[in-house]
Protein backbone atom coordinates (compact mmCIF):
# COMPACT_ATOMS: atom_id res chain seq x y z
CA UNK A 1 0.00 0.00 0.00
CA UNK A 2 1.21 3.51 -0.85
CA UNK A 3 0.47 5.73 2.13
CA UNK A 4 -0.30 9.75 0.66
CA UNK A 5 0.34 13.07 2.24
CA UNK A 6 -1.10 15.93 1.69
CA UNK A 7 0.11 19.33 1.96
CA UNK A 8 -1.69 22.49 1.15
CA UNK A 9 -1.23 26.09 1.85
CA UNK A 10 -4.45 27.10 0.54
CA UNK A 11 -7.69 26.03 -1.21
CA UNK A 12 -6.94 23.41 -2.84
CA UNK A 13 -6.15 19.67 -2.20
CA UNK A 14 -9.02 19.50 0.37
CA UNK A 15 -10.87 16.74 -1.84
CA UNK A 16 -7.91 14.00 -1.79
CA UNK A 17 -8.82 12.58 1.44
CA UNK A 18 -12.29 11.18 0.44
CA UNK A 19 -11.49 10.10 -3.03
CA UNK A 20 -8.47 8.18 -1.79
CA UNK A 21 -10.59 6.53 0.88
CA UNK A 22 -13.58 5.48 -1.16
CA UNK A 23 -11.73 4.49 -4.35
CA UNK A 24 -8.24 3.51 -3.14
CA UNK A 25 -7.28 -0.22 -2.98
CA UNK A 26 -3.59 -0.05 -3.34
CA UNK A 27 -3.20 3.57 -1.86
CA UNK A 28 -4.12 4.93 1.32
CA UNK A 29 -4.30 7.90 2.61
CA UNK A 30 -2.32 9.48 5.44
CA UNK A 31 -2.70 12.51 6.49
CA UNK A 32 -3.52 16.26 5.12
CA UNK A 33 -1.73 19.14 6.95
CA UNK A 34 -2.04 22.75 5.70
CA UNK A 35 0.55 25.24 6.21
CA UNK A 36 1.06 28.75 6.57
CA UNK A 37 1.52 30.54 3.06
CA UNK A 38 4.31 33.18 3.89
CA UNK A 39 3.03 36.40 3.38
CA UNK A 40 6.52 37.61 1.52
CA UNK A 41 7.17 36.49 -1.85
CA UNK A 42 10.18 35.52 -1.49
CA UNK A 43 11.25 33.89 2.15
CA UNK A 44 15.19 32.89 3.13
CA UNK A 45 14.18 29.75 5.25
CA UNK A 46 10.78 27.93 6.61
CA UNK A 47 10.30 25.80 9.58
CA UNK A 48 7.72 23.22 9.28
CA UNK A 49 5.70 21.51 12.19
CA UNK A 50 7.43 18.44 13.75
CA UNK A 51 4.13 16.76 12.83
CA UNK A 52 4.59 17.86 9.20
CA UNK A 53 8.15 16.51 9.07
CA UNK A 54 7.26 13.30 10.82
CA UNK A 55 4.60 12.21 8.58
CA UNK A 56 6.89 12.99 5.40
CA UNK A 57 9.13 10.31 7.00
CA UNK A 58 6.44 8.18 6.88
CA UNK A 59 5.28 8.76 3.56
CA UNK A 60 5.29 7.06 -0.18
CA UNK A 61 3.70 9.71 -1.83
CA UNK A 62 3.96 13.47 -0.81
CA UNK A 63 1.37 15.31 -2.96
CA UNK A 64 1.90 19.43 -2.70
CA UNK A 65 -0.77 21.84 -3.68
CA UNK A 66 1.05 24.53 -1.80
CA UNK A 67 1.09 27.70 -4.12
CA UNK A 68 3.55 29.97 -2.26
CA UNK A 69 6.75 28.64 -4.40
CA UNK A 70 9.06 29.17 -1.45
CA UNK A 71 6.84 26.40 0.79
CA UNK A 72 7.17 23.96 -2.56
CA UNK A 73 10.91 24.35 -2.76
CA UNK A 74 11.28 23.66 0.81
CA UNK A 75 8.92 20.98 1.20
CA UNK A 76 11.06 19.22 -1.41
CA UNK A 77 13.99 19.19 -0.17
CA UNK A 78 12.78 18.87 3.16
CA UNK A 79 11.52 15.59 2.34
CA UNK A 80 14.60 14.31 0.08
CA UNK A 81 16.76 15.26 3.33
CA UNK A 82 14.23 12.79 5.94
CA UNK A 83 12.83 10.21 3.09
CA UNK A 84 14.70 9.26 0.51
CA UNK A 85 11.87 6.58 -0.83
CA UNK A 86 9.58 9.33 -1.37
CA UNK A 87 8.04 10.13 -4.69
CA UNK A 88 6.99 13.75 -4.95
CA UNK A 89 4.13 15.07 -6.87
CA UNK A 90 3.48 19.08 -7.01
CA UNK A 91 -0.04 20.07 -8.37
CA UNK A 92 0.29 23.74 -8.09
CA UNK A 93 3.21 25.07 -9.85
CA UNK A 94 3.95 28.79 -11.04
CA UNK A 95 6.22 28.36 -14.34
CA UNK A 96 8.77 25.99 -16.47
CA UNK A 97 11.58 27.55 -14.10
CA UNK A 98 10.03 26.65 -11.51
CA UNK A 99 9.29 22.87 -12.42
CA UNK A 100 12.57 22.83 -13.79
CA UNK A 101 14.46 23.87 -10.29
CA UNK A 102 12.00 21.32 -8.62
CA UNK A 103 13.07 18.40 -10.85
CA UNK A 104 16.07 18.43 -8.81
CA UNK A 105 14.07 17.01 -6.35
CA UNK A 106 12.63 14.38 -8.79
CA UNK A 107 8.95 16.20 -8.58
CA UNK A 108 6.49 15.19 -10.92
CA UNK A 109 4.92 18.53 -12.18
CA UNK A 110 1.65 17.51 -14.36
CA UNK A 111 -0.15 20.85 -15.63
CA UNK A 112 -2.88 19.54 -14.25
CA UNK A 113 -3.62 16.59 -11.85
CA UNK A 114 -5.95 15.01 -14.06
CA UNK A 115 -3.11 14.84 -16.67
CA UNK A 116 -0.69 12.83 -14.96
CA UNK A 117 0.04 9.66 -16.06
CA UNK A 118 3.10 6.66 -16.89
CA UNK A 119 4.65 8.85 -20.04
CA UNK A 120 4.66 12.01 -17.50
CA UNK A 121 6.07 10.48 -14.07
CA UNK A 122 8.25 8.25 -16.54
CA UNK A 123 12.02 6.46 -15.24
CA UNK A 124 10.40 8.03 -11.51
CA UNK A 125 7.86 4.98 -11.50
CA UNK A 126 11.06 2.48 -11.37
CA UNK A 127 13.36 4.81 -8.86
CA UNK A 128 9.96 5.26 -6.64
CA UNK A 129 7.80 1.98 -6.98
CA UNK A 130 4.98 2.83 -5.03
CA UNK A 131 4.11 6.01 -7.63
CA UNK A 132 3.24 3.01 -9.87
CA UNK A 133 0.74 1.70 -7.43
CA UNK A 134 -0.29 5.44 -6.69
CA UNK A 135 -1.03 5.45 -10.95
CA UNK A 136 -2.57 2.17 -10.94
CA UNK A 137 -5.43 4.29 -9.53
CA UNK A 138 -4.54 8.02 -9.70
CA UNK A 139 -3.89 10.43 -12.39
CA UNK A 140 -5.47 10.35 -16.24
CA UNK A 141 -8.47 9.16 -16.16
CA UNK A 142 -9.20 5.75 -17.58
CA UNK A 143 -12.91 4.28 -17.63
CA UNK A 144 -14.74 1.00 -19.22
CA UNK A 145 -18.07 1.50 -21.05
CA UNK A 146 -20.46 -0.95 -21.78
CA UNK A 147 -23.15 0.04 -24.09
CA UNK A 148 -26.27 -1.95 -24.70
CA UNK A 149 -29.85 -1.08 -26.63
CA UNK A 150 -27.99 2.13 -27.39
CA UNK A 151 -27.71 2.45 -23.72
CA UNK A 152 -25.00 3.14 -21.26
CA UNK A 153 -25.15 -0.17 -19.15
CA UNK A 154 -22.32 0.55 -17.01
CA UNK A 155 -19.44 2.41 -16.30
CA UNK A 156 -16.31 0.96 -14.83
CA UNK A 157 -13.53 3.52 -13.53
CA UNK A 158 -10.64 1.89 -13.57
CA UNK A 159 -8.31 5.30 -12.99
CA UNK A 160 -9.33 8.71 -11.48
CA UNK A 161 -8.71 11.61 -11.17
CA UNK A 162 -7.37 12.52 -8.05
CA UNK A 163 -10.03 15.00 -7.62
CA UNK A 164 -13.38 12.68 -7.90
CA UNK A 165 -14.27 14.43 -11.39
CA UNK A 166 -14.47 10.74 -13.38
CA UNK A 167 -16.31 9.03 -10.61
CA UNK A 168 -18.76 11.79 -10.96
CA UNK A 169 -19.01 11.72 -14.37
CA UNK A 170 -19.08 7.85 -14.45
CA UNK A 171 -21.75 8.07 -11.83
CA UNK A 172 -23.74 10.75 -14.04
CA UNK A 173 -23.42 8.87 -17.35
CA UNK A 174 -25.68 5.72 -16.58
CA UNK A 175 -28.37 4.94 -18.79
CA UNK A 176 -27.50 7.65 -20.38
CA UNK A 177 -28.72 7.31 -24.31
CA UNK A 178 -26.38 6.53 -26.94
CA UNK A 179 -26.50 7.77 -30.55
CA UNK A 180 -23.48 8.81 -32.66
CA UNK A 181 -19.88 9.00 -30.99
CA UNK A 182 -18.95 12.54 -31.10
CA UNK A 183 -21.75 13.97 -29.63
CA UNK A 184 -22.08 11.54 -26.97
CA UNK A 185 -18.49 12.02 -25.99
CA UNK A 186 -18.92 15.39 -25.81
CA UNK A 187 -22.05 15.36 -24.04
CA UNK A 188 -20.14 12.78 -21.72
CA UNK A 189 -17.35 15.18 -20.89
CA UNK A 190 -19.49 18.05 -20.36
CA UNK A 191 -20.80 16.55 -17.26
CA UNK A 192 -16.61 17.51 -15.90
CA UNK A 193 -18.01 21.04 -16.14
CA UNK A 194 -20.84 20.56 -13.89
CA UNK A 195 -17.89 19.18 -11.11
CA UNK A 196 -16.86 21.99 -9.01
CA UNK A 197 -14.00 21.55 -11.01
CA UNK A 198 -10.53 24.03 -9.69
CA UNK A 199 -8.68 24.14 -12.59
CA UNK A 200 -7.74 27.76 -14.11
CA UNK A 201 -10.23 28.94 -16.54
CA UNK A 202 -7.56 31.35 -18.17
CA UNK A 203 -4.68 30.44 -20.13
CA UNK A 204 -3.48 33.14 -22.54
CA UNK A 205 -1.96 32.93 -25.44
CA UNK A 206 -1.81 28.61 -25.07
CA UNK A 207 -4.43 27.16 -26.45
CA UNK A 208 -7.09 25.55 -23.97
CA UNK A 209 -7.85 26.92 -20.63
CA UNK A 210 -7.23 24.04 -17.84
CA UNK A 211 -10.84 23.44 -17.28
CA UNK A 212 -11.22 22.94 -21.24
CA UNK A 213 -8.24 20.51 -20.78
CA UNK A 214 -9.72 18.62 -17.85
CA UNK A 215 -12.44 18.29 -19.91
CA UNK A 216 -10.30 16.95 -23.05
CA UNK A 217 -8.86 14.21 -21.22
CA UNK A 218 -12.13 12.73 -20.23
CA UNK A 219 -13.33 13.19 -23.88
CA UNK A 220 -10.32 10.90 -24.93
CA UNK A 221 -10.85 8.39 -21.66
CA UNK A 222 -14.38 7.25 -23.13
CA UNK A 223 -13.55 7.08 -26.72
CA UNK A 224 -10.94 4.34 -25.26
CA UNK A 225 -13.17 2.58 -22.90
CA UNK A 226 -16.12 2.34 -25.09
CA UNK A 227 -17.40 -1.17 -25.67
CA UNK A 228 -20.64 -1.92 -27.82
CA UNK A 229 -22.54 -4.91 -27.31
Amino acid sequence: MAEILVITDGAYGHRIEGVVNSFGKKNTFLKMHKIDKPSNMIVDEIEFPKEVLENINKADIMLLYTQHPDNTYYLCETAKQLNENIAIIVATWGGEGEKNELKSFDAVCPDEMCMLDEDEAGDLMNKYPKLREFLDEFGSPKVKLTIKNNSVESVEVLRTSICGSTIFMADLMKNMEFSEIEGFNKQCAMLIQRYPCVAGKIKLFRGDCKKQEAMNVHKNAIINGLNKL
